[in-house]
């Protein structure tokens, strides 16, 4: 193999390439055959995420009839057997040829993830969505790419467009912090999208308390404003006007509002207080 995250191994490169380099990124083993169906399926599939990882992990490929000693050594009983080693042992693996989606996810489950590009985007909004859109159609399968245009589009208020690129987000990237924050601004964004402005919702919460979904309104608007601490305030007031009854703006917007937040103690905090209203 010509690529650096894809090798072939043998008996005596196994340490050296597999044990040893194990110790500063990831390598999976990949025992294989030439004669072996569900290798041949696999394998492909195997060097392309090698590839888009980019670095992330080292593919190591094993001939098993090749390196008998080293299939000996290992007890490797069937084929395709895939082994992670991290540190210089194997801490995982799993036998048959999983589908991408699966292989994604059990290297996602061990820390492996696709090494991000150090790549500076242009300061320009609207340039820099065009460099994305560009980068995504090159690298389809890149989703740390897909959550970076799905970004760069809310800052240029395109919200539709990027609550499709977010909801074709890879399994393992879907539901990741990141990701559920830009999907909260875009409800929240969408809840206020006809409202009236900050200052008025605020006078008219003051003067009608009462108004759940002017406070809801106003929730939202200060939440995407950066008051996050003032939102759930004033959204858990809007909960309790509303328990007992059908709407529940207040409770979904409150929600919204949490996983925008990047503030551990004030979720913690607000999802106590919410439980305590609500039961």
């Amino acid at each position: 193999m010509s690529h650096a995250a894809i090798l072939d191994v043998t008996t005596s490169t196994f340490d050296d390439v597999v044990v040893q380099q194990s110790h500063t990124v990831p390598v999976l083993v990949d025992f294989w055959a030439t004669w072996c169906g569900p290798c041949r399926a696999l394998g492909p599939v195997l060097e392309r995420l090698a590839e888009e990882y980019a670095g992330g992990f080292v593919l190591a490929k094993v001939d098993t009839d090749r390196e008998q000693a080293l299939a000996a050594r290992f007890q490797i009983r069937s084929i395709p057997t895939v082994s992670l080693y991290v540190g210089g042992k194997p801490v995982a693996g799993f036998p048959g040829a999983l589908p991408e989606g699966q292989i994604r996810k059990f290297l996602a489950q061990h820390g492996v993830h696709p090494k991000r590009e150090a790549r500076e985007w242009s300061a320009d909004p609207a340039t820099r969505v065009s460099e994305l859109r560009a980068a995504v159609a090159e690298s389809p399968t890149r989703g740390d790419l897909q959550l970076t245009l799905a970004e760069a589009l809310l800052a240029v208020e395109q919200d539709a467009e990027a609550l499709r690129v977010l909801e074709g987000l890879p399994a393992e990237l879907y539901g990741e912090a990141a990701a559920q924050r830009l999907r909260a601004r875009i409800a929240l964004r969408a809840r206020v999208a006809h409202a009236l402005d900050l200052s008025a919702l605020a006078a008219r919460v003051e003067q009608t308390p009462e108004d759940a979904e002017a406070a809801v309104l106003l929730g939202a608007r200060l939440a995407l404003g950066g008051e996050a601490a003032r939102a759930v305030d004033v959204l858990l007031e809007a909960v309790r006007a509303q328990k007992g009854g059908e709407a529940t703006s207040g409770r979904e917007a409150l929600v919204e509002v949490l996983q925008l937040v990047d503030d551990e103690e004030l979720v913690r905090g607000a999802r106590r207080r919410m439980a305590a209203v609500l039961f």
